[in-house]
């Protein structure tokens, strides 16, 4: 290679390694490729990986045991992309369409030649054979592992002179909510020539980029009220007059094509090289006819499409060259942008990131300057997980890929109308969106307090933001908010169903028994991860007000209301539904009168409204939250046990006693055991309890722990979701009660037995179900849902850790936190 080809490469940001520097690091453990690919197929396994110095955790994927859906590209409030298992580009969030999403595209977006022959980087065939028919050979195997934010791809191509991995990763860094607040992400692919001749080619992508509808999003946009099904509505944009696609070619620090919406130019995407590279750029790379399709692909070495004018897409290749034994590194970067989103009728939101970048022409610049820092900081603090010796290795792989969560879900809206003024610039909005395919809807509360553990590790600028949400959203009678905005939002007051996206229309829904005690547990959460006493006193009010809320929701039973469900066994919010329905999270279940899940949730918020009110120095309420507890404390042990188990419900008025063993009647426990205070039931019962569901409701549900069983250990039958199901949160739940209560290795055991269902036998590692049948491991409902991420809470548990401990300097947070912040 002549001197003016090595310094273009180098300029270009194409690194190179000798095959002795390849050998090198194989003896040293880092094999050149991104992940052995020997290993089997959706087993959990542990193994050397490129970037890291320590073996790393995860499960491979395969085309005949592929994932339910790839894992998505995407961080903090971008939106994503997904990366299917196949090669092809999924779901994708990334232009707002959150509800219903947009996709799966289904389109190939990568493809190389190798002398004359193309290679498309998917073993997507496509119906009718369009790539065979193009002449473009096809991977014989993908090998797929995902550790988010990083999506590792090795590709198995007979007869070719080339090895192909594809490295693809967001800038989701732990404790940096700035940089994770970056709509983009990079695309490494590693081409490595085993042959003894010398090897060049071309590299192309694609990128379908914005429909017409979501390229012409602002403030006054029109839009159109459609039905959500299976019931509610959503509003989605529309393009009355179809707008022009414009295109810019850029040569610098990144180099390559930037695509932009002539109506509204800050929506678009830059799609390019790291570096100052000559590149071609074209249209996308698709066509609804698959056979053209393939020809176009067959292309790619010689010619890219013409874009046409109103289509958004497009395309670029960049050419390489390898000498024998030589690998090197084409980056790509995708850096997308479209700063507002639709909520409720005429409201319109703006992403975060609209605040710290213009276009997404200036994104893919920072990506090209900052992505060597940003990829090591991910990398760093995914080791320190991996490294984590004393956790299994399941749950490590199920640690970082949980987070992916955090971009399916993710709103965080800038401080302007029409939320009010109370939000602070530098803070905005942060928001979870959860249900986002059955019952999309922004915080429902009881989803974030399962939710938060991670978010307030590692973004406590984040949950702090949300706080302060909900406190300004708290209603004048002291109850907590159910929502922000979404389906789920209906009751009593004129509190309408809204958009699923909606982030100003708060209501009080339902579930209000349990709603006060999840804004306490938030706020007290917050303040032992971060120890700031102003922060409390902020809120205190707030707390206190709630809290007497809560406790006088049933006020005429005396100390027995303290643990019970409100008045006439119904949701004061909604008034017309009928008795003992949808009263708390386990919403489809009945309760009446007296109940050991919600007594013991409400004895919990006293403890911890009872701790604040001693900081603050308010003495007299501190004496009024140790009396409930105590009055309530002494309904539950003289009223609510059984024989080796609290009752499910007792209503002595009505006679009606749910006697049927509730496997996850002690939630208030694990919530004050995380939280560094006293349970609130007595210890040999907790002991006597656990014992009494390990050898029923965990007996009947090999891939879990059953909602319900008789005392016999028989399923019973009538009961919502079904007695053998159980949510996925509430399980982790239970394990950590185990584990506090000196029963490690059980409770472990049936954590790991959710996490296999998901991950083993569902493949929904990227999916997230919350309802799942404890016998079969079979999804009952749900997607994407953000209340599994309470497995996050589950480490601290294994350490016999408190948040507050579990968060301390040289502690395992502390030293994720600073490995990213080192790195």
């Amino acid at each position: 290679m002549d001197r003016r080809n090595a310094l273009l490469n180098l300029a270009g940001g194409l690194t190179s390694l000798t095959a002795l520097r390849l050998r090198a690091q194989s003896a040293a453990g880092n094999p050149a490729r991104l992940f052995p690919t020997d290993l089997p197929s959706r087993e959990w396994r542990e193994f050397p990986a490129a970037g890291f110095t320590k073996p790393a955790c995860g499960v491979i994927y395969r085309k005949r045991q592929p994932p339910e859906q790839g894992m998505p590209l995407g961080s903090i409030d971008t939106g994503r992309l997904n990366l299917e298992t196949n090669g092809t580009l999924g779901y994708c969030t990334a232009y707002n369409s959150f509800c219903p999403q947009r996709g799966p595209l289904g389109t190939n977006f990568m493809a190389l030649t190798v002398g004359k022959q193309v290679w498309a980087l998917t073993s997507d065939q496509g119906t009718y054979g369009g790539f065979m028919f193009g002449g473009v050979q096809l991977p014989t195997e993908i090998h797929y592992w995902g550790h988010y934010p990083i999506a590792d791809m090795e590709f198995e191509m007979p007869n070719c002179p080339l090895s192909v991995g594809l490295r693809s990763w967001a800038p989701f860094v732990l404790g940096d909510s700035a940089a994770s607040n970056t709509p983009g992400a990079v695309f490494e692919l590693h081409l490595r020539n085993t042959s003894s001749s010398v090897q060049e080619g071309r590299v192309a992508c694609s990128f379908p980029g914005p429909t017409q509808a979501e390229a012409q999003i602002t403030t006054h946009s029109p839009r159109r009220k459609v039905p959500f099904i299976p019931f509610g509505h959503t509003w989605i944009p529309e393009a009355p007059e179809e707008t022009r696609a414009l295109r810019q070619e850029v040569r610098g620090e990144f180099s390559g094509l930037v695509v932009s919406s002539e109506k509204v130019k800050e929506i678009g995407y830059a799609l390019g090289v790291i570096g100052d590279v000559g590149v071609h750029t074209g249209g996308a790379i698709w066509f609804p006819d698959p056979i053209k399709t393939g020809a176009v692909w067959g292309l790619i070495g010689s010619e890219l499409p013409q874009p046409e004018e109103k289509d958004f897409g497009g395309s670029i290749s960049v050419g390489y060259s390898l000498q024998p034994g030589e690998e090197k590194s084409v980056r790509f970067v995708l850096a997308w942008f479209a700063p507002m989103w639709i909520g409720e009728g005429s409201h319109t939101f703006m992403h975060m990131y609209a605040t710290r970048y213009q276009n997404a022409l200036e994104v893919a610049r920072f990506f090209s300057r900052e992505h060597e820092s940003l990829l090591r900081r991910i990398l760093a603090w995914q080791e320190v997980v991996y490294a984590e010796e004393s956790l299994p290795v399941w749950l490590r792989d199920s640690l970082i890929n949980m987070l992916y969560l955090f971009p399916i879900n993710s709103l965080w809206a800038a401080a302007r109308p029409p939320i009010g003024p109370w939000c602070r610039p530098e803070d905005g909005l942060f928001g979870l969106l959860d249900g986002i395919v059955e019952d999309p809807a922004i915080e429902p509360i009881p989803d974030t307090f399962y939710a938060n553990a991670p978010l307030v590790y590692f973004f406590p600028d984040l949950a702090l933001s949300s706080l302060r949400g909900y406190k300004a959203y708290q209603f004048s009678s002291g109850a907590a908010v159910w929502i922000w905005g979404g389906l789920v939002g209906y009751s009593e007051g004129g509190y309408e169903q809204t958009a699923g996206t909606e982030f100003a229309m708060p209501t009080p829904g339902y579930q209000t028994t349990t709603n006060g005690p999840c804004y306490v547990d938030l706020v007290d959460r917050y303040w032992q991860r971060t120890g700031d006493d102003a922060v409390l006193r902020e809120f205190y009010e707030s707390i206190k007000r709630n809290t007497i809320f809560t406790m006088n929701l049933r006020p005429e039973d005396g100390a027995d209301g303290i643990i019970s469900v409100p008045s006439g066994d119904v949701d004061p919010q909604r008034k017309g539904d009928r008795p003992g329905h949808f009263l708390e999270w386990f919403e489809a279940i009945l309760w009446f009168g007296m109940t050991s899940h919600v007594g013991g949730i409400h004895l919990a918020n006293l403890r911890m409204a009872q701790r604040m009110a001693e900081k603050v120095g308010d003495q007299a309420f501190a004496r009024e939250c140790h009396e409930w507890l105590e009055q309530g404390s002494g309904a539950m042990e003289s009223k609510m046990w059984g024989n080796g188990y609290y009752l499910a419900y007792n209503e002595p008025k009505t006679g009606k006693v749910g006697d049927a063993i509730f496997a996850y009647q002690l939630d208030g426990e694990w919530m004050c055991r995380f939280h560094g205070l006293p349970g609130v039931f007595r210890a040999d019962r907790v002991q006597k309890t656990l014992q009494t569901i390990r050898e029923t409701c965990a007996r009947v549900a090999p891939e879990g722990v059953a909602n319900f069983t008789t005392a016999e250990g028989k399923l019973p039958e009538g009961v919502g979701y079904g007695s053998i199901a159980y949510f996925t949160p509430e399980l982790f739940m239970l394990a950590m009660t185990y584990i506090y209560a000196g029963k490690r290795e059980f409770g472990l055991e049936i954590a790991r037995r959710a996490m296999h269902a998901l991950t083993i036998i569902e493949g929904s590692l990227w999916n997230q179900p919350n309802v799942i049948a404890g016998d079969t491991g079979d999804r009952l409902f749900g997607s994407h849902y953000d209340q599994n991420m309470m497995l996050w809470a589950l480490p601290a548990a294994l350490q016999g850790k408190d948040i507050a401990s579990f968060c301390a300097p040289g502690g395992f947070v502390d030293r994720i936190l600073h490995a990213a912040r080192k790195a």
